[in-house]
């Protein structure tokens, strides 16, 4: 039987070892009514006490188990994929496997032995798999979605136990979280300043360091408690996370915690860049956004419908657009090398698991990272964000900051021969 149900059965008995224990003792004091039990020829008493052996054998039997059934299927298992086939292929069927060329393998696994040590080291004394063999397994959770990714497929796949694969999982990405504060940086004076140098020569956004936008993280399954609340505008169960990413692809600010309902002007404004912009950006410097952001003086979006009425800022839409599309390219990346992450099968049953989900995609943007550092081959891209993304009211001092922008991204576009004459 399941192991789901040995819970509720292992409580019905306890309640009636409990009852028939009472019924015992109010029998010793002759409390017991002389008709509650109607069973021919044998007596109350001789009833109550085989009522109560019976349900304490049983509570017994069942508490010494941990399935219900005594005989347990067999698990045939086999290893030869993972040491023949794997080793012996391409560096193409590898990166497919993997999500990464053998040489970044190598190099995260030797980050996880320095920096993670501890939590590939049992403290029961017992020993485990080994390591590399631990990130093969999450590596293949991780960059598979569907059925390719279930437990049951990746433990006949390695030739291990379903516990074994979700424990290594579950190291793994407690070990790479370490790497985050090293890997997911926000850039200082020196690279912002390059960044923003680079967005003016190209595109005429002089002192524009990055872009941010929303993504949502559907999940496969209903989650268990206020499942409203991850409901998202597509129609699906889902988390929420606002990336900030530089020019060049990398993510520098990763902002979770919120489910798939909250907009994208909530989520954004958790973000400590948001809250002292004194400290995260130089004078006058500020990031790109689409309409669902909150505007203010460190977030420039583009113009919408009822304000888009003159020449000026439709070129500035169209410009603005031909720059930030880089932030959806990186979102399009990060979920092709992790396919994981079109369809999270983690089931959210507490604030553990939502731990555990928001864990996993913090992995996944750390290892797109490592891989950029690395120039990995690109894999299959997908959709980052729709196209109806809800406009929200801009900020103070927004409209200022925006008009500022206007006028040198017009004046750039017309010096280079872009602007177009739009009625």
């Amino acid at each position: 039987m399941a192991l789901g149900i040995r819970k509720p059965v292992l409580a019905s008995l306890r309640t009636r070892f409990v009852v028939f224990t009472l019924l015992l003792a109010m029998r010793e004091a002759n409390a017991v009514p002389s008709n509650l039990f109607h069973v021919p020829i044998v007596p109350q008493v001789q009833s109550i006490r085989v009522l109560w052996m019976v349900s304490y054998k049983a509570l017994a039997i069942l508490s010494s188990r941990r399935y219900l059934a005594a005989v347990r299927r067999t698990r045939y298992k086999c290893a030869d994929w993972y040491t023949n086939v794997l080793p012996s292929s391409d560096e193409d069927k590898y990166l497919s496997y993997m999500r990464m060329s053998r040489t970044t393998f190598a190099y995260v696994l030797s980050m996880l032995r320095a920096h993670a040590g501890d939590v590939f080291t049992s403290r029961r004394g017992t020993t485990q798999i080994r390591l590399d063999i631990q990130l093969s397994i999450a590596l293949f959770r991780i960059g598979h979605y569907g059925n390719g990714s279930r437990v049951h497929f990746v433990a006949g796949l390695f030739g291990m136990s379903s516990g074994t694969v979700v424990k290594s999982t579950e190291r793994v990405v407690k070990g790479l979280k370490r790497l985050a504060p090293s890997v997911i940086r926000w850039p200082n004076t020196q690279r912002r300043a390059q960044q923003a140098e680079w967005a003016g020569s190209s595109y005429g956004f002089d002192n524009c360091i990055g872009a941010t936008d929303g993504t949502t993280i559907p999940l496969a399954y209903q989650p268990a408690l206020h499942p409203w609340s991850y409901y998202d505008r597509k129609g699906r169960y889902s988390l929420n996370a606002v990336i900030t990413c530089d020019w060049d692809g990398y993510l520098i600010n990763v902002v979770q915690g919120c489910t798939g309902a909250a907009p994208d002007a909530f989520v954004h404004t958790l973000s400590k860049w948001h809250r002292y912009p004194q400290v995260y950006f130089s004078a006058g410097q500020y990031l790109l956004g689409d309409k669902g952001m909150k505007y203010s003086a460190s977030v420039i979006g583009p113009f919408v419908k009822p304000e888009c009425t003159t020449s000026d800022r439709r070129n500035f839409n169209y410009q603005l657009a031909r720059l930030r599309v880089r932030s959806e390219h990186a979102i399009g990346m990060l979920k092709g090398h992790f396919s994981s992450l079109k369809e999270l099968r983690l089931r959210l049953n507490g604030e553990k698991d939502f731990d555990s989900a928001t864990s996993w995609v913090l992995v996944c943007c750390i290892l797109h990272n490592i891989f950029g550092q690395h120039d990995d081959p690109e894999l299959e891209t997908t959709d980052a964000v729709g196209p109806n993304d809800p406009w929200v009211d801009p900020g103070a001092h927004a409209n200022e900051a925006r008009n500022t922008v206007l006028e040198n991204v017009c004046q750039f576009m017309r010096a280079s021969g872009t602007y177009r004459n739009v009625s």
